[in-house]
């Protein structure tokens, strides 16, 4: 090749070399700039970059049934998120615009189908706002949503900076309403639970501390389990920089899955008792439309191991879970005070306190006989004469339905459920030792927290001398300050009124006035005082047929039946049997039954109220015709016909139906007690929900098949 044919391509190098010589030369510059030049403003602004570490909460445990069966589990749902941090890579107030536009889209399905748009973003702002303390974290703005808006917001995303559609585990409780109330629900933690929840005795021993964001049980076995259902969270570190704007994200840690629950708890016979339940109240509202709750527990005798747990209205956790409509809202926690009663959230077997009516009769019946004050055999003639003289006459109760049923020892007295023979050994009783009932109901379990590892159980009220007086004594203590503080804000508000009268007319109507309200004031005072501190005569009688201050729970009742029939082991009841590894399925903790206390009464005494009982399901007792149609059934029970108000009250002609039983008779495997509100007669009403129960529970037919 010549000169002239070598000359375009030693041009063509010289200008590519050129160009890689001025790159580089550029290169030098900015990285001289960078470096140098520059040096301390960029180390600083690197300096300034945080790193962060974001919770990444894990899969919470399922819960299930003594054999297995899923009661709550935790399902992938989609929900819309909004990352606060990828939101801010809008520029200015851009991203109060994305907020408005995600509003637009998010309304068709927004739970309140009533709020316009404006008022959708403000509720989406507000839930911004309430993060503010960890600004790291996506906030959830709607669950559940439609394909379809998955496909819009898919759609948009370029206009949308941090909203996406993710997977996330949702609780879900496929069974519904089954166990509502004893299961619970999960929700974010508020400000005053957190010290609550820190006091878990669990949480500690681990140096698990809850905060603000943390999804937690909010009642039942959801709740005091929180701890080991929601598992150990993941660990994400995230650098920001000086603007809070994301670098970079990196898992550090993954999250564990929580531990599976095991319960005491029979699905099927739940849902026994469920069914039976809700069928008994049903006929009970064709002649009463206000009855609409009611309860039931059965247990193990042997154990306190809960085998079934109703109440109604009954309450389906899946309804608690992402946005609560108004409506929804009203069902569960109803704002007017005449409709608290009618709560569905209300878990009406530990916390519903009633009355007992004749099922405490059994507990007059050991007193008098531990105290040695009568025998099984002694007669008394059922007459209310027997009480005593005229004064007696006059605080005693009658016999129920206007019976007499002549001379009656423990055994027919039990059966036919005699108010004149009980009010009789209680009045002894209370003559001989007036705290001796109270203690033998304690003891076994009636008025007492039991302890069982479930959150909210009222304690209830077993009434005795000592305790009345203590009562009525802080009652009237309270009234006197409420007393003293309206009479002193009469005169403070009439003092300028007399004093700026026009005459002496004026004067005199304004006093007037004025002598009224302190009459009221005066009259009410008495009214609330009216009830004397000294155990009356008529209070022997009251709460010797479970009337008067009684008041217990469901839970308390069939733990008290327990006890009479196991031999006098009074056990603390319990409803989570072990925890299970969720990959192995080993068992890693498991809980055994724990003896509260051996009741004082003899063995000779418990089994003659057994045998009381039993005449009560035979013969001629108050419930014989319940199982006559059952032939394998051997047992026991107690039927209650308790009244709500006071004699010559409205709510005085109202009455629950109380039922207690246990079977079999020669060894006694499981109790039930059960409440149905406005049910009237025990047996006719929640008697028929013990006899499903057992029906279930052993596996007994009656004669026609069923």
């Amino acid at each position: 090749m010549d000169d002239r044919e070598r000359k375009p391509y030693t041009y063509r190098i010289w200008g590519l070399s050129a160009v890689v010589v001025l790159i580089f030369l550029i290169l030098s510059f900015n990285l001289w700039r960078l470096q140098i030049a520059q040096g301390s403003y960029y180390s600083a602004m690197a300096k300034g970059n945080v790193m962060k570490l974001v919770k990444v909460p894990p899969t919470r445990g399922d819960i299930v049934d003594r054999n297995g069966k899923l009661l709550v589990t935790s399902v992938p749902e989609f929900v819309v998120h909004l990352n606060w941090m990828d939101l801010q890579q809008a520029k200015g107030n851009a991203w109060k615009d994305v907020v408005q536009r995600l509003a637009v889209y998010v309304q068709p399905e927004w739970p309140n189908a009533n709020q316009t748009v404006e008022s959708i973003a403000e509720d989406i702002f507000a839930n911004i706002q309430n993060h503010q303390w960890e600004r790291y974290r996506p906030v959830i703005i709607l669950d559940e949503i439609s394909p379809e808006l998955q496909a819009v917001i898919a759609e948009h995303q370029e206009e949308l900076p941090g909203v996406s559609v993710d997977a996330i585990p949702v609780r879900s409780y496929p069974e519904t309403n089954l166990l509502g109330q004893l299961l619970g629900y999960v929700r974010e933690i508020s400000d005053p639970e957190i010290t609550q929840f820190n006091k878990n005795t669990d949480a500690q021993e681990a140096g698990f501390e809850y905060a603000q964001g943390d999804l937690v049980g909010k009642m039942g076995v959801e709740k005091s389990y929180d701890f080991w259902l929601r598992g150990k969270e993941g660990v994400q570190q995230v650098e920001v920089d000086n603007n809070a704007r994301p670098v970079s994200k990196q898992i550090i840690q993954d999250a564990k899955a929580g531990k599976t629950v095991q319960l005491t708890l029979d699905a099927d016979l739940q849902k026994t008792v469920d069914d039976t339940l809700d069928q008994v109240i049903l006929d009970i509202q064709k002649k009463n439309p206000a009855a609409h709750a009611g309860a039931a527990v059965v247990m193990d005798v042997n154990t306190g191991k809960i085998l079934a747990m109703t109440s109604r209205p009954a309450m389906d956790p899946n309804d608690l879970i992402g946005i609560i409509s108004e409506q929804m809202a009203d069902k569960y926690w109803p704002q007017d005070p005449k409709r608290a009663s009618e709560a569905a959230s209300l878990n009406r077997a530990l916390t519903g306190l009633y009355p007992p009516g004749s099922t405490f009769k059994m507990v007059t019946a050991m007193s008098a006989l531990q105290l040695k004050l009568t025998t099984p055999y002694e007669q008394i003639d059922d007459r209310l004469t027997s009480l005593g003289g005229r004064g007696a006459q006059q605080q005693g109760i009658e016999e129920w339905g206007g019976n007499y049923f002549g001379l009656v020892n423990l055994y027919r007295a039990m059966a036919k459920s005699s108010n004149i023979y009980f009010e009789i050994m209680g009045r002894r009783v209370f003559d001989s030792n007036p705290e001796m009932i109270g203690q033998i109901a304690r003891e076994f379990g009636l008025g007492i927290e039991s302890g069982i590892d479930l959150p909210g159980e009222a304690k209830g009220i077993s009434p005795s001398a000592e305790w009345k007086k203590t009562y009525f004594t802080n009652i009237n203590e309270n009234a006197r300050k409420s007393r003293d503080e309206a009479l002193a804000k009469i005169e403070s508000d009439y003092a300028p009124k007399l004093e700026q009268a026009a005459d002496e007319t004026n004067r005199q109507l304004v006093q007037k006035e004025k002598d009224t309200e302190i009459k009221k004031i005066n009259d009410l005072y008495k009214l609330r005082t009216l009830e004397p501190l000294e155990w009356q005569g008529y209070d022997s009688y009251n709460n010797s047929i479970g009337q008067g201050y009684n008041a217990y729970t469901p839970l308390q009742l069939a733990n008290y039946v327990a006890t009479i029939v196991n031999g006098g082991k009074h056990y603390r009841p319990f409803v989570v049997e072990k925890l299970l590894d969720p990959i192995t399925g080993e068992t890693v903790q498991q809980y055994e039954p724990k003896v509260l206390n051996t009741v004082s009464v003899s063995p000779e005494v418990l089994d003659q109220v057994k045998q009381a009982m039993r005449a009560v399901t035979t013969g001629e007792g108050t419930a014989n015709w319940l199982f006559a149609d059952v032939p394998e059934f051997t047992g026991g029970g107690k039927t209650g016909t308790a009244q709500i108000g006071s004699k010559d009250t409205i709510s005085g002609e109202i009455y629950n139906g109380v039922f207690v039983a246990f079977a079999p008779y020669d060894n006694p495997q499981i109790a039930f007690a059960g409440v149905v509100e406005f049910g009237g007669h025990g047996g006719e009403t929640a008697g028929y929900v013990a006899k499903a129960a057992f029906m279930e529970y052993f596996g007994w037919k009656n004669t026609n098949g069923g």
